[in-house]
């Protein structure tokens, strides 16, 4: 009974709206938008974090420069000795290429001042125009008013 309303045998088949993305559902007010997970940085101080035994003394002059801003900027802790270890190579490396005249703006000097510029946002080394958020405890306004109310007996007569 092809043409009836009603005994079509139903919708077909994909037909209607499709779904939205469940990551970006949250934008239409479909669900509660990301949860932030506070971020757990460890507190160090200067003398907890050491340069690796394995950097050569141009890759140490790079890192006595750049690891107090990393520390300042909590991006440098026992986690990331590593990758910064690897930025002061890579900073070494891209100057080597930037002194010799037929390797300077080259393929090769082109990829490291990007591996370079990386490194620097990745530890926060340049400024990126973006506020800087605390991670502190928001002050609650209202926390005056969280006290049970006291009841005063007798009042004005």
């Amino acid at each position: 009974m092809a043409g009836v309303k009603g005994r079509s045998g139903g919708a077909r088949v994909g037909a209607g709206m499709k779904r939205r993305d469940p990551k970006a559902a949250w934008l239409a007010g479909e669900k509660p938008g990301p949860k932030r997970v506070p971020k757990v940085t460890a507190v160090t101080d200067d003398a907890s974090v050491k340069a690796p035994s394995y950097l050569t003394a141009e890759e140490l002059v790079v890192w006595k420069d750049l690891a107090p801003h990393a520390l300042a900027e909590k991006t440098l802790t026992d986690r990331t000795v590593m990758a910064f270890a690897t930025l002061c190579r890579n900073i070494v490396i891209l100057r080597k290429l930037e002194a010799a005249p037929l390797t300077c703006a080259g393929p090769d000097h082109r990829g490291m001042l990007a591996r370079v510029e990386m490194g620097w946002t990745r530890f926060r080394l340049v400024p990126d125009g973006k506020p800087v958020i605390d991670d502190a405890a928001p002050v609650d306004e209202w926390a005056e008013f969280d006290q049970p109310l006291q009841v005063i007996k007798g009042g004005k007569s």
